[in-house]
């Protein structure tokens, strides 16, 4: 009877035991409740999970702007499963890697990480040169270089929208601050008009384009709009799903593309990816976390 007693004061003791948070916020000095409630999540499960980390003084330096070479570290970190040219992993193109990088040398501190899933498909984020492909892995990002940068291809699981989707046309449209020209159908710009204002970097001299918005050509036949060029499409296709699924918004009816990313900003982005993915039911293809 005793012994019966004595085990069910233990049950009893180990239910009423209060776990502490998932999440429990993160101790630096500089991270206040208040300015950055929107992003304690993030930031913990992050530094909790390794992708990031604080600094010796007890700081996270949540506004410090962050390179490209950082959002890709955090990139290869969280998404621990997405090796684009491991033949054993869940998205394989052997055929889009690149052999040599002009601006990041095997002793770079990222070169691990930068070589590992920067691919050539992504073309508005490394650009090639006579001397290689350049990264400018130290090049600071704004919003619209984030989203050059960021995996968005992982997201499309769910997605409803087709890139024909007039929904797609609207949704970019919707966004003051997004550069559009319209023109009709028989009134588009010349290919080589298009072509001239390098969005596609024909000149093959590695110049940096990561953080350039070039306006999104839009052709009107009637009621009905479409994106007309390679880059408007992809580009504007992926603002629309970052914006549909709450990853990068646009406020006050403006995407703020020349907005420089902060720190705080680069985990709440992959923060809020992470959360998506695992939704949609892809999560483990690409992360172990």
């Amino acid at each position: 009877m005793k012994r019966l007693i004595l085990l069910l004061a233990l049950i009893i003791g180990l239910a009423s035991f209060q776990q502490p948070a998932a999440l429990a916020a993160p101790a630096f000095k500089d991270i206040d409740p208040k300015q950055y409630g929107w992003a304690m999540d993030a930031i913990s499960f992050m530094v909790d999970n390794g992708v990031v980390s604080g600094y010796p003084d007890g700081s996270f330096q949540p506004g410090r702007w962050v390179d490209k070479a950082e959002m890709t570290v955090m990139i290869y970190r969280l998404f621990d499963r997405y090796r684009p040219f491991d033949p054993n992993g869940n998205y394989y193109v052997p055929h889009y890697q690149i052999d040599h990088f002009a601006d990041v040398p095997k002793n770079h501190w990222a070169y691990k990480e930068i070589s590992s899933i920067v691919t050539m498909e992504m073309w508005n984020a490394v650009f090639p040169s006579p001397n290689g492909y350049n990264f400018y892995p130290d090049s600071k990002l704004n919003r619209i270089g984030t989203v050059n940068v960021l995996p968005v291809w992982l997201l499309e699981g769910s997605y409803e929208y087709e890139i024909d989707d007039p929904a797609l046309v609207q949704t970019i449209m919707s966004m003051r601050d997004i550069p559009i020209i319209i023109a009709p159908d028989t009134d588009l710009p010349s290919k080589v008009d298009l072509l001239s204002d390098g969005r596609f970097g024909l000149e093959d001299n590695g110049e940096n384009r990561t953080n350039t918005l070039f306006p999104f050509i839009v052709k009107k036949k009637g009621d009905f709009y479409r994106f007309y060029d390679s880059y408007s499409v992809d580009t504007a296709y992926n603002i629309a799903l970052l914006q549909e699924k709450g990853i990068m918004t646009a406020w006050n009816g403006e995407f703020e593309p020349n907005e420089m990313l902060t720190r705080a900003e680069a985990v709440t982005i992959l923060y809020r990816m992470y959360l998506d993915m695992k939704e949609i039911g892809n999560l483990h293809f690409f992360s172990s976390k």
